[in-house]
């Protein structure tokens, strides 16, 4: 057990005011579920697609999308 990240999360949750997020949090650890268990089969291959297609630098980013989407609305 690393002791270390246990005392870096006591600090960040005494830090943190965001009440939703330490509620999601809290549902996190008491649950103890991965978030990718529930995904769907075809979930899961859409995102090891794309974490394939960004490992082979098949993307653009987020400002050419946005240059793009502007043309886009002008027409």
């Amino acid at each position: 057990m690393n002791i270390a990240i246990k005392k870096e999360l006591h600090q960040l949750v005494d830090k943190c005011d965001n009440e939703m997020l330490l509620e999601e949090a809290k549902v996190l650890l008491q649950d103890g579920k991965d978030w990718w268990d529930e995904l769907t089969d075809e979930d899961k291959n859409l995102i090891m697609e794309s974490e394939a297609q960004y490992g082979k630098g098949d993307f653009i980013s987020h400002e050419e999308l946005m240059k793009r989407f502007e043309e886009w609305k002008k027409k």
